[in-house]
């Protein structure tokens, strides 16, 4: 009981959005929602992928917001794990991880089982499901394109939770189903040939990188920084 309540405690703070929607932090997600949408203005973006250059830059934390966000301005959001490595929104939002996308992939369980409701109207969530043992195979699989292209014509919103880019190929993967990506760095982490690296690689697959986030959560004002590309 105590894990319990420990974790529902951390995930308050991980959700800001919801628990604290007021707060300055929730505005700085908001922020980056509204600046999204100014440089995707002339071409909405309705797939969105987050990703960064390695773990622990904050880039599940900014999934799961922005997921919060678009929903709460009244776009049906659907939220997709996968980190197929590592995954973590089952976990933030309490959902069951017994089918997700693997069971929908691998086993093609049934979609409406593992599309679950969450607190917040208009979010639902797609979990990782079992974490599989050839986690790039399934992402390169034409199952995971097909249901992405079913799943825009459910939803106006959908993000995608992709693994960090130098841990595997998955996300360069997972990038050529995006209309465009937002890059997560962690201010005082992330080294830059690593960062510019992910970048090039990213840049490879065609897919538009949006802007990228500056998260710097152990800073005293907790704020986040955004800028955007044009070209």
């Amino acid at each position: 009981m105590r894990n319990k309540n420990k974790q529902k405690k951390n995930n308050r703070k991980k959700l800001v959005t919801y628990f604290d929607p007021r707060s300055p932090i929730s505005e700085e997600f908001t922020s980056v929602k509204t600046n999204i949408e100014f440089t995707t203005i002339s071409q909405a973006s309705q797939v969105l992928m987050i990703t960064s250059a390695e773990p622990d830059a904050g880039k599940s934390i900014m999934a799961s917001n922005l997921a919060v966000v678009f929903a709460q301005q009244g776009k049906k959001t659907l939220l997709i794990d996968l980190d197929l490595r590592k995954p973590t929104q089952h976990r933030v939002f309490f959902s069951n991880n017994e089918i997700g996308l693997t069971g929908l992939l691998v086993k093609s369980e049934c979609r409406t089982k593992a599309i679950q409701d969450t607190e917040i109207d208009k979010l639902q969530v797609l979990a990782s499901g079992h974490i599989p043992p050839n986690p790039t195979e399934i992402l390169n699989a034409p199952k995971l394109a097909e249901l992405i292209e079913t799943l825009r014509e459910e939803y106006d919103q959908i993000i995608l939770d992709a693994p960090p880019v130098l841990v595997a190929s998955d996300a360069r993967l997972i990038a050529r189903l995006a209309d465009g990506i937002i890059f997560i760095i962690k201010s005082g982490a992330s080294e830059y040939k690593k960062i510019a690296k992910s970048i090039e690689l990213l840049q490879q697959t065609q897919t538009k990188i949006l802007g990228t986030v500056l998260n710097n959560p152990n800073a005293q004002a907790a704020r986040m920084y955004y800028t955007y590309s044009d070209k």
